[in-house]
């Protein structure tokens, strides 16, 4: 009588290790970049910022007072050089 022996071993272990590993990577990769955009400056940072952009403009030293996740001053800016 044969007998079959089937050593392979089983992948789907391995791979939902392999998984939860890189979407935990992502996950803190995702946390870290979001941590990084804000605007971690005092008030009074930007106050001075906003002081010293007040030659340029007072349209600028406004900006630089609006408290606006990075992503809409840009988008913003944009809209603004294309009038220009």
């Amino acid at each position: 009588m044969a007998t079959y022996n089937n050593t392979q071993p089983s992948s789907s272990g391995g791979n939902a290790g392999l998984i939860i590993v890189a979407m935990l990577i992502v996950a803190v990769l995702v946390v870290g970049a979001i941590w990084l955009m804000q605007d971690h400056r005092s008030s009074s940072e930007r106050l001075g910022d906003a002081v010293e952009a007040v030659p340029q403009g007072l349209d600028k030293a406004a900006d630089k007072l609006g408290d606006q996740p990075p992503a809409q001053n840009v988008a913003r800016n944009v809209k603004d050089a294309a009038k220009k």
